[in-house]
């Protein structure tokens, strides 16, 4: 977290236009200290990221569904899905999806979750899973109409995405998570334009691009940064890591 800080400010001090920090899921637990936390670690560090959104994945529910959402009550962004309910309500557990307006733009994020996520230890008996691609189209056309650019955060996988933007006009933009791909180039499928940064942390995509309209994303660029000792560590989130070492020795 603290090199990927660094990348971060980095990113936002270098230009004007619209940024966006955004997080493909399953982001609160693997890590040691993220695992003694029970995610709480992670969710302080993208707080002082400033984070703009996160799709629930199936391993941010390994604690259990009750403290998954005491983690969306600390988090200053919202973690959404669309197809989450709950196995008694059928309503969603998460929003569905997340306006942001910057620079004058209205950025739709629309979050869906993997379909082996009620595989999560003891989710099975409190959550229900509604058909992934059901429930973007069911979505997506209110989230259009209020957006100048539409992001799926998407658990599904990259050969799954690229289906899903083949068949759903409407995506601009689908990040992936769900698989470990690592794209150093954008994939584009009709309109929509995919990218992928790998998994675990290791690595920070960031996508420059210009949209043009609905499905018109052009001049998409990806630059891959890998989180290795080379880059350095940012002393206000190196502090928090610290922290949380020597409360969870």
């Amino acid at each position: 977290m603290a090199r990927r800080a660094t990348v971060i400010k980095e990113a936002r001090s270098s230009t004007q236009d619209a940024v966006l920090l955004l997080d493909a899921g399953s982001a609160l637990t693997g890590q040691k200290l993220a695992i003694l936390s029970q995610g709480q670690v992670v969710i302080e560090a993208m707080n002082a990221l400033g984070y703009d959104a996160m799709t629930v994945g199936r391993l941010d529910l390994d604690q259990g569904l009750e403290n998954l959402q005491t983690r969306a009550k600390e988090a200053r962004f919202p973690l959404l899905s669309c197809n989450i309910a709950g196995k008694d309500s059928d309503k969603l557990l998460f929003a569905p999806y997340t306006i942001i307006k910057r620079n004058g733009i209205r950025f739709g994020i629309l979050g869906v979750s993997e379909t082996d996520v009620i595989t999560a230890p003891g989710a099975d008996a409190v959550i229900a899973l509604f058909d992934a691609s059901e429930s973007v189209r069911k979505y997506l056309p209110e989230l259009r109409r209020q957006s100048d650019v539409v992001i799926l955060l998407s658990r599904l996988g990259l050969e799954a995405n690229k289906l899903l933007a083949g068949t759903i006009e409407g995506i601009d933009v689908i990040v992936n998570g769900g698989s470990r791909e690592l794209l150093s180039q954008p994939e584009t499928v009709g309109g929509t334009v995919i990218v992928s940064a790998g998994y675990e942390g290791q690595w920070l995509g960031r996508l420059d691009a210009i949209v043009e309209g609905p499905g018109k994303t052009v001049n998409a660029q990806v630059e891959i940064t890998t989180l290795d000792p080379e880059v350095a560590d940012d002393p206000e989130l190196a502090a928090l890591v610290a922290e949380y070492s020597q409360r969870y020795p």
